[in-house]
């Protein structure tokens, strides 16, 4: 098949899912030699570092359209043009990694849904952000023939929330960044800790956006209701942008004079170094979220050799399998029993980071890819 990608995430993100984006092609250009493939480019400012590490993979066409990319957007919602075609030429397949799916003419279109928080926990979000992805998701789908779901629980989600027909849904989980990985040497781990953070006691670990949905405040509550016991000596860190919860995450560290203990340094890049490092050096790692299409930061931790505990609500069961700990994200003591077992028991933390180098093991960028190939080969048979 002749196949478009689209690279807006590659442009436009700076956040998971430019990462995502990257590793899922990186893999298909190195697999798939049976199609024809090509990126497409809206964008004004022609930023080619953006995709270019790709065409190292593979020597691919890029099609340029060298307009803003929220005139296109505009464009497609209100008029329902220009289509596929007509920006891009002939083709058979354009794979939307972002969540603009345009109008075509004769091509499929399969989106890439991550997830569909504003459906199912809208009153944890800000009310604009949810308007906004709302109105954008059902521009989308007037226009999309399949979808790509990261999960299992979105696949299903997007049943029940939208009213979407199982048949027209594929299912390619996320993979693990190679980049995530135990750390060799333990003391030039803690030294490089020291160094970088001023970190010198044993931590538990929070990473992602600090936001109402991600139940940041659980994990406040959590600690407080454990610090004057089994987690006197572990400090938190909170690591992640600043989101819904910011504001009154920083109130509630001040008002329970916590400021030597709780941490939260903000915005850290995904691929650092220093992302790495928490990671291996944390006694814990938590994530106790009310809603999750695919979270890539609990299989990270157990990449790099962290203990995790995490919710039982959407798709982090499915995400970490029996590799971690479930806990209520609705009740604090629920998150804080779930961190007190993996810090006071040496055996059962040690048995966790076993189970997650194996679970781990079995979500690679390439195994994904393989997936995406099998979703292609079925779109083709439908297209006849």
């Amino acid at each position: 098949m002749k196949i478009l990608l689209d690279t807006v995430p590659l442009i436009y993100s700076q956040g998971a899912d430019r990462r995502t984006t990257f590793h899922l092609y990186r893999e298909l250009l190195a697999l798939d030699v049976e199609d024809d493939f090509s990126l497409f480019c809206i964008d004004r400012l022609r930023r080619r570092s953006a995709y270019e590490p790709l065409l190292d993979i593979r020597d691919v066409p890029v099609r340029e359209i060298r307009v803003p990319f929220r005139v296109i957007e505009w464009t497609w919602k209100y008029l329902r043009w220009p289509t596929l075609e007509r920006l891009a030429g002939p083709l058979d397949l354009y794979h939307v990694a972002g969540a603009h799916a345009p109008p075509a003419r004769e091509a499929t279109i399969l989106l890439t849904v991550r997830g569909i928080a504003p459906e199912v926990i809208p009153e944890l979000l800000p009310a604009r952000l949810v308007a906004t992805a709302r109105a954008v998701l059902r521009t989308s789908m007037k226009h999309a023939d399949y979808y790509l779901a990261v999960s299992e629980t979105t696949r299903d989600d997007m049943v029940k929330h939208l009213g979407i027909d199982l048949e027209r849904i594929f299912v390619v989980s996320h993979g693990v960044d190679p980049i995530f990985r135990p750390a060799g040497d333990r003391v030039a781990l803690a030294s490089r800790l020291k160094t970088r953070f001023g970190i010198g006691r044993p931590y538990i670990l929070y990473v992602g956006a600090i936001g109402r949905h991600k139940n940041v405040m659980g994990v406040l509550a959590a600690y407080t209701a454990l610090q004057s016991h089994v987690l006197g000596g572990h400090d938190l860190w909170l690591v992640g942008p600043p989101d819904s919860a910011w504001e009154e995450a920083n109130a509630f560290v001040i008002q329970h004079g916590l400021g030597g203990r709780v941490h939260l340094p903000g915005r850290m890049r995904q691929d650092s170094q220093d992302l790495t490092d928490l990671y291996g050096g944390a006694s814990c790692c938590v994530f106790p979220s009310f809603y999750e299409g695919w979270c890539s930061p609990p299989m990270e931790a157990m990449a790099c050799g962290a203990p995790v505990v995490v919710s039982n609500r959407s798709s982090l069961p499915e995400t970490v399998g029996d590799a971690a700990v479930l806990i209520d994200p609705d009740d604090p003591l629920s998150i804080a029993e779930g961190l007190a077992t993996v810090v006071t028991n040496e055996r059962f933390r040690h048995e966790l980071v076993l189970k997650g180098f194996a679970r781990v093991k079995q979500l690679t960028w390439k195994a994904s890819a393989e997936r995406l190939i099998s979703v292609y080969r079925r779109i083709e048979s439908a297209r006849g």
